[in-house]
């Protein structure tokens, strides 16, 4: 019985009730006074004009009290209350449980331009967050919604509280306006102080191959720097020589990621004398939160990033990652070891402060990183330091190597662990971790040994693509040289005297050199060759090294795999697809060999093969110099050298790895495209330049007729 007044007193209207209640009071009127009339005529005109009297009377109290009547809706509601919602400068809006809009203050009247909402839908304001009202309890810290659907609506916070009222429940939201924080957080975020560092990368080794003043060049790339920080409103100095701090703020430095870091291009314009090889600069920017100093701090991470990948780029960092500009030219090798015998020093102090040295490669090793990992050992058996090469002792690949290294005197049974077996042996203070040919953690031989240990050592020759989870004490990352085994063998000649290598300790490391060079053919150097021949005179024989690339039968069939199938995307692109599905990881190397003999096809820039592995789809690229293959791939998440790189991508299928790359390749060519239209708008400008001074020489000058 009661549920059905309930349901009755929520269908009544105000004025339904004024039209009831005027009409039972003329029936009952009528009845105690209609006799007193003499007639009918009379009787009726009383009971209309009495009827009529009391809906008058009745429809002005309605009015009157409406407001109040309203503010019925809030439990207990007190006159102060419903003043206090009704005032309150924050629009208040209250609903019913199936959404309806009761009553709302005439803050947010106004804001919704004096338009009557009560009756309409919540839905039309908080749609975004529509479970507000299912489950107030959990947006305590509310959510945000807008009044209005026109552009620049305010936005707001919306906070919902559930209230009690009879048998049903009501819900009052308050709504906070965030215009005024959100234009002071945008404002933050735009004056935001960044730092920024920048080096001169190359100018010095470029001193060395072609003749030049240093102080007018210098004075080139000052006059270009301080131009580039006029132009973002930044305040750049010159704390060291080749070296600038800048300070900006993040609106410039949005500006700056909008051109692409325009400055590297500047700078690549200066040219020393007669040389080809273009001035390059490399830049550290951090965004993140956090104190000046660990901003500071971050930029120069940055910074050391870019050097990491070869120079001539900037490195964006910030909390998601960080974002790569440049990078479009190829690293010089440097002629002095200084660098080789400093590291090598610092290489054998921190294996001499060690309890043990665990030494590993990347996965899936090649000649290169087993090399390197041998010729790291060495080090430690020169410390008298414990040490054990972490690898895959079942890897067919690695069968050669390790009948090879097994003739080594310092090579034992106990020598070769895998992952399991090193977890047990890292001491995490006191073991040194020595990584070999890789800088991504993502492939390493063991991720899981780099994220325990807290003493870690790169040595790797690939462009930096990945972060560490602890920072390295060491790391000698050099994208110039040809590889891993040319900077251990470059250390090795610096720290130890000649005839302290093993013949087949060399053999290994020369093979490393042979691989990554495709036998002398690219990425070499001086130094290429002098590490070759230090290894030669340590007593590798180059026959015996030749040995180790005797390829079988099985791995000639796997090559011929990626012949059946070849296309050529955008006339300069060949791609190479293997669709047999044999899981065989031999069909990793068979992959780089069918993509560097593809280079030798005539118009063939940029080479890859693709093949499926598991559940995974291998990608080996190369380059003959003209295309940056890794810029490529490593928007694959793959990774490597300027010439030569590779990404392996993850529950993908095949074809759909396919459209991947040929996106990415899109994306490099109208990359390459915008540089050359800037390049060549600034030369039409250059020459305009210039043919406005020849205008001005060639125009006489009046006073010069008269005195002739």
């Amino acid at each position: 019985m009661r549920s059905f007044f309930t349901k009755m007193k929520r269908i009544l209207t105000p004025l339904s009730v004024v039209f009831f209640a005027a009409g039972i009071v003329t029936i009952v009127s009528y009845l105690i006074f209609g006799g007193n009339a003499s007639t009918k005529a009379e009787s009726a005109v009383f009971l209309l004009v009495l009827y009529f009297c009391l809906l008058i009377l009745g429809t002005m109290i309605v009015f009157l009290i409406y407001d109040r009547y309203k503010g019925g809706f809030i439990e207990n509601a007190t006159d102060p209350t419903y003043a206090l919602l009704t005032k309150l400068e924050q629009p208040v809006m209250v609903c019913t449980e199936d959404k309806k809009i009761l009553w709302v203050n005439k803050a947010f009247a106004r804001q919704y331009g004096g338009k009557d909402v009560e009756g309409m839908s919540a839905d039309a304001f908080i749609k975004p967050q529509q479970d507000l009202l299912e489950s107030p309890d959990h947006f305590v810290d509310g959510t945000i919604a807008s009044i209005g659907k026109e552009e620049g609506a305010p936005t707001y916070r919306v906070r919902c509280y559930k209230i009690k009222v009879e048998d049903r429940f009501n819900y009052i939201t308050v709504w906070q306006d965030l215009s005024e924080l959100t234009e002071l957080e945008e404002k933050y975020k735009n004056e935001q102080p960044l730092f920024c560092y920048i080096v001169i990368d190359n100018l010095d080794d470029i001193l060395h191959l072609a003749e030049g003043n240093y102080r007018t060049v210098a004075s080139m790339i000052d006059e270009s720097m301080q131009a580039w920080a006029k132009e973002y409103g930044g305040v750049i100095r010159e704390y060291d020589r080749d070296k600038y701090q800048m300070f900006i703020s993040s609106g410039a430095l949005d500006r700056m990621i909008e051109s692409k870091f325009d400055i590297l291009d500047r700078i690549r314009e200066i040219r020393l004398g007669d040389s080809f090889i273009p001035v390059t600069v490399s830049i550290g920017i951090a965004r993140i939160e956090g104190s000046l100093r660990e901003r500071s701090d971050a930029s120069v991470d940055a910074l050391e990033t870019a050097l990491q990948r070869g120079g001539g780029q900037a490195v964006v960092r910030h909390k998601d990652g960080m974002d790569i500009f440049g990078g479009t030219t190829r690293t010089v090798q440097k002629k002095t070891k200084i660098r080789a015998r400093v590291m090598g020093t610092q290489l054998t102090d921190l294996i001499c402060s060690s309890s043990n040295v665990l030494i590993m490669g990347h996965r899936f090793a090649d000649f290169d990183a087993f090399g390197a990992c041998i010729g790291a050992a060495h080090f430690c058996v020169l410390s008298g330091v414990p040490f054990n090469i972490v690898c895959n002792k079942r890897d067919p690949n690695l069968k050669k190597c390790f009948e090879k290294a097994a003739k080594i005197p310092f090579i034992t049974k106990d020598t070769f662990i895998d992952a399991a077996e090193a977890q047990d042996l890292l001491d995490i203070n006191r073991t040194l971790l020595i990584i070999c040919d890789v800088n991504n953690p993502a492939q390493f031989e063991a991720p899981d040994l780099a994220e325990r240990a807290s003493k870690i050592v790169c040595i790797d020759h690939h462009r930096k693509t990945g972060e560490f989870v602890n920072r390295p004490e060491m790391a000698y990352i050099d994208p110039s040289s040809s590889s891993a085994c040319e900077l251990i063998a470059d250390m090795l000649e610096q720290c130890m005297k000649s005839g302290a290598l093993d013949r087949d300790e060399a053999e290994l490391m020369l093979a490393g050199i042979v691989l990554d060079t495709k036998k002398y053919e690219i990425n070499t150097g001086a130094k290429t060759f002098g590490a070759a021949q230090y290894l030669k005179n340590e007593g590798a024989d180059p026959s015996e090294v030749q040995q180790l690339f005797v390829t079988d039968y099985e791995d000639y069939r796997r090559e011929a795999g990626f012949g059946a199938k070849v296309m050529v995307y955008r006339e300069k692109y060949a791609i190479a697809v293997n669709e047999n599905t044999d899981d065989d990881p031999s069909n990793r190397i068979a992959a780089a060999k069918a993509a560097d003999r593809l280079l030798s096809v005539e118009g063939v820039c940029a080479s890859f093969a693709v093949c499926q592995i598991g559940d995974a789809v291998r990608v080996s690229g190369r380059s003959n110099g003209k295309i940056n293959v890794q810029l490529i791939l490593e928007r694959m998440n793959g990774g490597g050298r300027f010439d030569a790189a590779a990404a392996e991508v993850r529950a993908t299928a095949l074809t759909t790895v396919l459209t991947q790359l040929r996106e990415e390749i899109d994306l490099y060519e109208a990359d390459a495209a915008d540089k050359d239209g800037r390049d060549k708008s600034k030369e039409k400008d250059k020459e305009k330049d210039k043919d406005k001074d020849k205008d001005k020489e060639n125009e006489k000058d009046p006073k010069d007729d008269d005195k002739a």
